[in-house]
């Protein structure tokens, strides 16, 4: 099994890459080469961190970070965070994750595995970005910019703490060298708010490099967001280039980069899309930027297919490769933020954000989401002429820009808490509808088609939690 939150700090680990332990903490632990901390065929290596006194074993634990995010991106349907913030909202329906509890919205069996996979990449984050700053001593092969990376996707991860879970989450924290220190809960408001300092610190180190200041950047505006400072928001994004894109890197053996997961799922029929889920649910089939299509043999059927591009470049959800890259962070979600911001200060320039959003982010541009979009596909917007009509425009343009990019909870909870509305018109509600495709031999769910769906906006913290730290009492509560 995997641990959570303080044992997570305690001890960390990965089905495939890197295993670290505290220093201290575990009775036995053995030093190995810095080539196999990364080793993918030995799952049982347990390596101290203390340990880890070279280049190469910093370089190490910086490619084991990389994979942890990956992994903790795509893994299994339902506990990647793609997957999770999809089927809690209306992005995708389940038919497989954690026997779809997540999918009716009844989280209060917590999902312990993505919890603890989202603790595992801030803990490896940060365990490289010492180990680099102790070791590389700014090599060639070691820039001190990836210090500010690691920086910044630590922030990430707390920033995926805060949107998809409840308020009260520790950030329990272990050392390279030392022991581990459990934390209370911090608030959604105190998470977001360590995130930015995080993504601040990134922009200081990263400094060398405009990629790792610009994926702070992002990360920054996206945190602000949720806290409802537009105007910091906005300062934080705008120098962001529309082109600027960071992706987290896959390759099909997955010891690199890490394996991307999710274009499998999609393939075996572990996800699909629907459009209108629980009658509050947006049409994702009919806007080509999601890239969920349906296939001659299953009309019925959506498949969520951005990520199952063929070897002609085409939307294919029968083909799949675990080597397809996820955008973390982009010049296009940026300008999204900057949009958003602009309606929130009474700027009309809003509006013509998004249609030059829809006029350049087409093709072959590195904005482009998926293959294929052109201008014809994406007409220029109207102003609704209301304020609740252009807050519900701007969310769309982000819900269909940022399909499956883990940004649709964080959405969701922003337009409760920043823009009040009820969250009972933003999740799926009424009957929960789980049928059948015959065709493609997918049974639906006797027990739960037709029963209602839950209540819940947002995902527990384990139970588990409150027993390996002494300092954590649980969620303060679970409002969105």
């Amino acid at each position: 099994m995997r641990m959570f939150g303080f044992s997570r700090a305690v001890t960390v680990w990965r089905r495939r890459g890197l295993h670290v332990a505290a220093a201290g903490v575990l009775g036995s632990t053995v030093a190995c080469s810095p080539s196999s901390l990364v080793d993918v065929q030995t799952p049982s290596t347990v390596v101290d961190p203390s340990t880890v006194t070279t280049v190469a074993g910093a370089i190490a634990l910086r490619t084991a970070a990389l994979v942890e995010m990956m992994y903790t991106a795509t893994s299994a349907p339902g506990d990647g965070i793609i997957g999770q913030s999809g089927s809690l909202t209306d992005e995708l329906t389940c038919v497989y994750c954690n026997w779809s509890n997540i999918d009716w919205r009844k989280t209060d069996r917590s999902n312990s595995q993505s919890y603890a996979d989202i603790h595992a990449s801030r803990i490896k984050a940060r365990l490289a970005r010492e180990a680099l700053l102790g070791y590389s001593d700014n090599s060639p092969s070691a820039p001190r910019a990836w210090q500010g990376e690691m920086y910044a996707l630590e922030g990430f991860t707390v920033v995926w703490l805060a949107e998809l879970y409840c308020s009260g989450v520790p950030l329990s924290s272990v050392p390279l060298k030392g022991t581990a220190t459990p934390t209370r809960g911090f608030t959604t408001q105190e998470l977001f708010e360590r995130a930015v300092v995080l993504f601040d610190s990134a922009m200081v180190v990263g400094q060398d490099s405009a990629t790792y200041v610009n994926l702070a950047r992002v990360g920054k505006a996206r945190a602000l967001l949720g806290l409802g400072r537009f105007a910091a928001a906005d300062s934080a994004a705008a120098e962001v280039p529309t082109d600027f894109v960071y992706r987290l890197q896959a390759d099909s053996s997955g010891t690199t980069w890490g394996y991307n997961l999710f274009p499998s799922y999609v393939t075996y029929y572990a996800y699909r899309a629907q459009d209108h889920e629980g009658g509050t649910g947006l049409v994702w089939s009919a806007d080509p930027r999601t890239g969920v299509v349906s296939l001659p043999g299953s009309p019925d059927y959506q498949w969520p297919a951005k990520y199952n591009v063929n070897a002609l470049g085409q939307i294919d959800p029968t083909s799949y490769s675990q080597g397809v890259p996820i955008r973390l962070a982009d010049g296009l979600e940026a300008r999204l933020i900057q949009s958003e911001a602009a309606l929130a200060r009474g700027d009309p320039s809003w509006l013509a954000t998004l249609n030059t959003l829809r006029s350049t982010c087409l093709s072959t541009t590195p904005c482009a989401p998926v293959p294929g979009l052109t201008s014809a596909s994406l007409p220029p917007l109207s102003d609704p002429g209301t304020d609740t009509g252009r807050v519900s425009l701007v969310m769309r343009e982000r819900a269909m820009w940022l399909y499956l990019t883990a940004h649709r909870e964080g959405d969701l909870r922003r337009l409760t808490t920043v823009y009040h509305r009820d969250p009972n018109t933003l999740w799926p509600t009424g009957a929960y509808s789980s049928p059948n495709f015959d065709d493609l031999g997918i049974g639906g769910n006797p027990y739960m088609d037709g029963t209602p769906y839950g209540t819940s906006t947002v995902f527990n913290v384990p139970s588990t939690e409150q027993a390996n730290d002494p300092l954590y009492g649980g969620c303060y509560n679970l409002n969105p």
